[in-house]
């Protein structure tokens, strides 16, 4: 079920985004400094008819994004960095009104061994670094697995033909709402990918572990530690890039156990993202997607346990009026498989058309422009 909005999460991101300010503006010359961010404001304009596209109960509306992320080296091939974003509007779906994001340590030694610990997206699957709004060619983003933050630590690198990443996080791959809040619990993740020449890259990622929670119950686990019921996910990913073209698809196969059923309950989901850049400042965009991503949850006496079996497609486009400001519209629907067994949790499906305006900018630039002047 979704998280509850946490009262402190707007307190945490305004002292972790004040300190980094606050260094930014105090840090001694040779002490290397990143502060940059991104403005987003969009508007909706949906149906009713999803449960999954709707917003602001189908009237239009707006909302605001701030995202800011900092970094500084105190020393040689060691970086703090932090990434905090804030959202606002009827129009937003966000489980918090703000949040920290990322907050961690990085050590590079070489291209090829790379250690990350702290906060950092789940290295399962290759979505995440697409995912801000400057980079996203779409407004959407693929519904089966969200760009997840679990606590842990990585080793990642890359040679000429190789990159991998390997790590120990405390979250499973995992949808809100689709499957139980889960508590942290440590469990291994891993990406491999190869790019046999260039333009091309191929991968693979997975990750297995407790995907449940402390709080049910005992009758509800069947007298089994909760930590005993595991989530498998294995994922593959490929990225083409052409010309003028680029593209990008991920496959994922997931395994679930789940109490008082025999059999565990399996789902599949991918996408396939296509991105044309015509001219200099424009660009279209397409993405389609299957989601037969299982649904469990308990309730009182019992378990739900089925698949949701949807196809959610969008196209749209992308102007670059600045190099710093993109605008980019796109429409959205899509498409539930509604049987007995899913109506009372699921609509047919709904469309939704959405404009967003994107603004990057670089703190430290502004304060050396008001340094020079």
């Amino acid at each position: 079920m979704p998280k509850r909005r946490q009262a402190s999460g707007c307190l945490r991101v305004r002292l972790a985004l004040a300190a980094l300010l606050v260094g930014a503006s105090s840090a001694r010359p040779q002490t290397p400094v990143l502060l940059q961010g991104i403005v987003d404001a969009e508007g909706w304009a949906t149906d009713t008819n999803s449960t999954f596209l709707v917003r602001n109960a189908g009237k239009p509306a707006g909302l605001g994004r701030l995202l800011l992320w900092g970094a500084a080296e105190p020393l040689r091939n060691v970086v703090l960095h932090a990434t905090g974003d804030a959202e606002f509007g009827a129009a937003s779906n966000a489980l918090d009104d703000a949040k920290l994001e990322q907050a961690g340590l990085r050590y590079t030694r070489s291209r090829r061994f790379v250690f990350d610990i702290g906060k950092f997206p789940h290295v399962v699957g290759t979505f995440a670094p697409r995912r801000f709004s400057t980079r996203n060619p779409l407004i959407g983003s693929p519904d089966a697995y969200p760009v997840q933050y679990p606590n842990g630590a990585k080793l990642s690198g890359a040679a000429r033909f190789v990159d991998y990443r390997i790590a120990w996080v405390d979250l499973p791959v995992a949808h809100p709402g689709y499957t139980p809040e889960p508590d942290r619990a440590w469990r291994p993740a891993f990406g491999l990918g190869v790019t046999p020449f260039v333009g091309v890259r191929l991968g693979v990622s997975g990750t297995m572990g407790p995907y449940l929670n402390k709080d049910l119950t005992g009758a509800q686990l069947s007298q089994r530690d909760w930590h005993s019921y595991k989530q498998r996910i294995a994922a593959a990913d490929l990225s083409v890039s052409a010309g003028y073209f680029e593209l990008s698809a991920e496959a994922a196969d997931a395994s679930f156990e789940v109490p008082n059923r025999a059999e565990k309950l399996d789902g599949v989901a991918y996408y396939v993202e296509g991105k044309y850049t015509p001219t200099a400042r424009l660009f279209l965009a397409t993405r389609l997607e299957r989601n037969d991503y299982p649904f469990i949850m308990a309730f009182p006496g019992f378990w739900v346990a089925r698949k949701t079996d949807f196809h959610n497609e969008e196209v749209g486009f992308g102007f670059r009026v600045t190099a710093a400001t993109l605008l980019k519209g796109s429409y959205r629907r899509d498409r539930w498989h509604v049987n007995a067994g899913n109506q009372a949790f699921v609509k047919p499906g709904g469309h939704a058309v959405g404009v967003q305006l994107s603004r990057a900018f670089d703190v430290m630039d502004w304060i050396e422009r008001e340094r020079l002047k």
